[in-house]
């Protein structure tokens, strides 16, 4: 079991002599840059296998075609349609006019999705949490009804409530990250350069512990070459 977020501020406080509530306050920001550091670092996944909805046809294109993905949503594994039972094509955001010119505003059967980041109109000043959300758009829109299965890897949420764990076994990493950006708070650059090092060294150490496994060869794929070819 990893260290909650209390105590990951407690540690981190002794680490810098200052345990007041409110550079507490400060090191919880710091702590959580930094786990959404390792985590990108060290492509953290936990999936979400079995995430479908429904794409409906509509009165309007723009209805018919966009949808809201779930708050938690970090990356697609693929977009499967169960009626056609194909996988759809991937297209970015930006190339939707050049290469679906003539479907961009059109129904029909899916061929295509882009999946973007915009703002989250339906949210208030106090969701501050919530102001941008993922949506899914498919080229052309659906003219008839179309599960789609869309299995992603979860984003992991802040840090909030004092009880909170980490999803990744990552705490020394954490403590090493945020207690450098405490000493850079204070002024201490070379305590926060040293603290920066050790950092950098247990974020190698978490690479190597992730990719590394008795039963398989890590970092390449070896095939063997045929002798009777002569090679």
């Amino acid at each position: 079991m990893s260290i909650n977020f209390g105590q990951l501020k407690t540690n981190i406080g002794n680490r810098v002599q200052d345990t007041s509530t409110a550079f507490a306050t400060i090191i919880g920001y710091y702590i959580n840059h930094r786990y959404r550091d390792i985590l990108r670092r060290t492509n953290w996944n936990s999936i979400v296998a079995d995430y479908t909805f429904t794409a409906t046809s509509a009165s309007t294109i723009a209805s018919a075609s966009t949808y809201t993905l779930p708050s938690d949503f970090g990356k697609e594994l693929y977009v499967y349609n169960q009626g056609t039972e194909k996988n759809l094509v991937y297209v970015p955001f930006d190339n939707l006019s050049i290469d679906y010119v003539n479907e961009i505003y059109d129904t029909g059967t899916l061929e295509s999705y882009t999946i973007f980041d915009t703002k989250n109109t339906s949210a208030t000043s106090a969701e501050a949490s919530a102001a941008r959300v993922k949506k899914i758009k498919f080229v052309p829109a659906p003219s008839t009804d179309n599960t789609i299965d869309i299995p992603y890897i979860m984003r992991a949420a802040d840090l909030s409530g004092s009880t909170d764990e980490l999803v990744l076994d990552c705490e020394m990493a954490i403590e090493y990250g945020a207690t450098a950006d405490a000493w850079l708070y204070k002024r201490q650059f070379s305590k926060a350069r040293d603290m920066e090092g050790l950092y950098e060294k247990a974020i190698q150490s978490l690479l190597w512990d992730k990719e590394y496994s008795p039963n398989r060869l890590p970092m390449m794929g070896v095939e063997p070459l045929d002798r009777d070819m002569g090679i």
